[in-house]
């Protein structure tokens, strides 16, 4: 069984990586979800955890699969 843990790090690695992938900024980033670049960051450090909403809500504006966020890390 994964641990929540692991699973707060994977969102946070996957976050940037979509995020690097499809050139979007920092701000572009908080801009989608209403929260500033820094937390932005934040949540990409593993340093703050994202909420649920938010993370669908990325989902759409990435135009992914939420199941995207969940991968093991490569």
């Amino acid at each position: 069984m994964i641990d929540q843990a692991e699973i707060n790090t994977r969102i946070a690695k996957n976050l940037a990586k979509i995020r690097a992938e499809r050139g979007f900024s920092l701000q572009k980033v908080g801009d989608f979800i209403g929260v500033s670049n820094q937390q932005i960051s934040l949540f990409e450090k593993d340093k703050n955890r994202i909420s649920a909403g938010q993370l669908y809500a990325l989902a759409l504006s990435f135009g992914i699969a939420i199941e995207e966020f969940f991968k093991p890390i490569e």
